[in-house]
């Protein structure tokens, strides 16, 4: 008979080093939008409310929702095995990503979702898990004391789901102010204009991202509409894990470009950092740029 002892890891100590896992405010919240994604949503609200210290940061879609079981599901860390089969429209493997993503931003996550008419809300808090004298894994129910006021256009929708950032510790910085909160906001869009392009393009897009209720327009870094851009037919190739099409693309040189689409064609990170590879999965840009 083999021997053992239950060994769980300290709550407080454990999600403190989750917070560590290298995470931006945009890939964050890109992580977030996969969610929506797989849960159906065709708009997705983000909105940046600055008051300093108590500043919020909350997203909300109109997908399918959750039910009282489905969210006690999605708020449990590492609920789902990444060995499981998934969905081939999926965007998630580890089941870490809502959880992971958030607290790498703030100290208190909350979560409510709308279906069949009812809302349930779950939250994780880092203060009070540190007040816990028996570091347990307490996931709290309903929103906390004073942030109910964010759910309120939750209750506006027939279904969704709202995602709540609150106590920005990563964000929000002691020297952090007003100016810096919009600059944020900036990179952010940026980002998420190039990681979803695919989606938020064409006549009759997929998927619309609001920032403070201000569309987020597509950013194609392969300039396909320049007649200048050279680009390859496209091949494919089948894998094990399924079919893999690789396409290459030569953009025009500055000359024959203006001044200001040079600077809009260069991305986030300019010409040099977003030469190479682009990586896609069911048309999510995972790599922007680099040599793999």
């Amino acid at each position: 008979m083999i021997r053992s002892r239950h060994a769980p890891p300290k709550a407080s100590a454990m999600l403190e080093a989750l917070r560590g896992l290298g995470y931006s405010s945009a890939t964050a919240l890109a992580d977030l939008i996969d969610n929506s994604i797989a849960a159906g949503a065709k708009t997705i609200h983000l909105r940046f409310l600055w008051a300093g210290p108590a500043s919020a940061i909350h997203i909300l879609d109109d997908g399918d929702g959750m039910d009282a079981g489905e969210l006690d599901r999605a708020m449990r860390l590492g609920e789902r095995s990444p060995l499981e089969a998934r969905a081939a429209h999926d965007l998630g493997r580890f089941g870490l990503g809502l959880k992971t993503a958030s607290l790498s931003q703030c100290r208190r996550l909350t979560v409510a979702s709308r279906k069949h008419g009812e809302i349930h809300c779950l939250r994780w808090d880092l203060d009070e898990i540190a007040r816990c004298p028996d570091d347990g894994w307490y996931l709290l129910e309903d929103v906390a004391e004073g942030s109910a006021v964010h759910l309120r256009t939750l209750e506006k929708q027939p279904q969704g789901t709202l995602v709540l950032w609150e106590v920005l510790d990563r964000i929000v910085t002691p020297e952090f102010c007003e100016q810096d909160f919009l600059d944020l906001i900036d990179r952010v869009e940026q980002h998420l204009a190039m990681v979803f392009h695919r989606y938020l393009q064409g006549p009759n897009p997929r998927l619309r991202i609001l920032i403070n209720e201000r569309a987020v327009a597509p950013w194609n870094p392969f300039l396909i509409n320049h007649p200048a851009t050279w680009s390859s037919p496209v091949q494919r190739y089948w894998s094990a894990a399924g079919l893999v099409e690789v396409q290459g693309h030569v953009l025009p040189h500055r000359d024959r470009l203006e001044p200001g689409d040079y600077e809009q064609a260069g991305g986030p990170e300019g010409w040099t950092a977003q030469q190479g590879f682009y990586v896609y999965r069911n048309e999510r840009l995972l790599l922007a740029g680099g040599w793999l």
